[in-house]
């Protein structure tokens, strides 16, 4: 993606709503800032906008946060939906079905699939490049009653009314608000993803869960595949080795098609994460400061949540900024309304990571009975949880 220019600054500093960083989660919130009156200006330390990473979903609750910002119809003409998801053993054996009718008639609509870069073309489509500027890394702010100012690493700096953190798993803004001691915590196991020339047709979404290891895989537009995989493994060893081989070798027996996804991924366009998380936060703002997505609330990805709770901060935000008296009462609102249910459905992915890489052959047995045999409405009641936007 081509770098985007300078913008100039003749806005009013009240008036202006600082963004810091240009993933997903921060164009989406420089478009909520801007449908609440202000003038985003998004500090992005990157010398240029580039299409990194490979694919993601978006569930219900991410669909509904992005028709509040009015985007959902762009999103789905460049996303594919997946006809509902399903778990299975190694063997294909179906443990567990959601089906795509199941969750239009719960939820409004299924789960959707692109790649990371088509959800960013489409929010900088409606966002503007003017109001990016690239190579503008935040190494710290500054608040005061009336301002918050940005600076930046060449000894710039960008005064606002606002200043949104959206700076990721090693976010800048989180470190000072925060203070102290706020840990990366490793998940047990990296995340291998990739995008296969395989054609799953209208299949839903699925995870496979073996001893250790999982497999997922979800259609794309184009006749495409995205998928992933994890294994219990020790931080950094996963860079280590030739990911091809070895996935090949842990997946190619289990059951159709993830043999043929895996050949038909060309070995370098495969990448691999090591997955780390940060403790829940219980305070997310500071006078005229706030966290959004990763900044706020890390979360392993087993819940498939973490762009869609970044897309619910922003919709919220948007809210909130919209019926707030002043700054300081619109994100103490926005805080209020958003800390329980991410940071809880963070607490859950990291339990779901824990359970879905379990070795003991008795324990994995046990996972396999206790999902065969939820009852429907309890499903449908933790589903909910999930993806019911508020």
């Amino acid at each position: 993606m081509a770098g985007v220019g300078q913008l100039p600054s003749p806005d009013r500093a009240d008036r202006r709503a600082l963004v810091i960083g240009a993933s997903p989660a921060g164009l989406a919130a420089a478009l909520a800032v801007r449908s609440a009156g202000y003038t985003p200006v998004v500090l992005e330390q990157a010398a240029e906008l580039r299409a990194v990473g490979t694919a993601l979903t978006l569930w219900p609750n991410a669909l509904a946060a992005l028709a509040e910002l009015n985007l959902a119809d762009d999103v789905a003409a460049v996303g594919c939906p997946a006809e509902g998801n399903q778990i299975r053993t190694p063997s294909g054996r179906l443990v567990d079905d959601v089906s795509g009718q199941a969750m239009r008639e719960w939820f409004g609509s299924t789960g959707m699939t692109l790649l990371r870069s088509e959800l960013i073309a489409v929010l900088l489509n409606r966002l503007g490049a003017d109001a990016i500027r690239t190579g503008a890394r935040c190494v710290g702010v500054t608040s005061t009653p009336t301002a918050v100012v940005a600076h930046l690493a060449d000894g710039r700096e960008e005064t606002g009314a606002l200043l949104i953190g959206v700076d990721g798993l090693h976010s800048v803004v989180r470190a000072q608000l925060v203070g102290g001691r706020d840990p990366l915590r490793y998940a047990g196991y990296p995340v291998w993803r990739g995008i296969a020339e395989y054609d799953l047709g209208r299949a839903p979404g699925s995870l496979s869960m073996g001893r250790g290891a999982q497999f997922g895989m979800f259609p794309m537009r184009g006749g495409r595949t995205y998928w992933f995989a994890s294994l219990r493994m020790p931080p950094g060893v996963a860079r280590t080795v030739t990911a091809a081989a070895l996935l090949y070798d842990r997946f190619a027996s289990w059951h159709p098609p993830i043999r043929d996804v895996l050949i038909t991924t060309p070995a370098h366009q495969i990448i691999v994460t090591d997955v780390y998380d940060r403790r829940p936060l219980r305070r997310w703002r500071s006078g005229r400061v706030a966290l959004v997505g990763d900044a706020a609330h890390p979360s392993e990805p087993t819940l498939g949540q973490g762009t869609c709770q970044a897309l619910e901060d922003a919709a919220v935000l948007a809210r909130c900024l919209r019926r707030g008296r002043t700054v300081d009462d619109a994100l103490r609102a926005y805080e209020a309304s958003r800390r329980r249910r991410a940071n809880g459905l963070a607490r859950q992915a990291a339990m779901l990571g824990r359970i879905g890489l379990w070795q003991n052959p008795l324990s994995c047995w046990l996972r396999e009975q206790v999902m065969t045999h939820t009852p429907g409405r309890l499903r449908q009641r933790q589903l909910a949880q999930r993806f019911a936007f508020p």
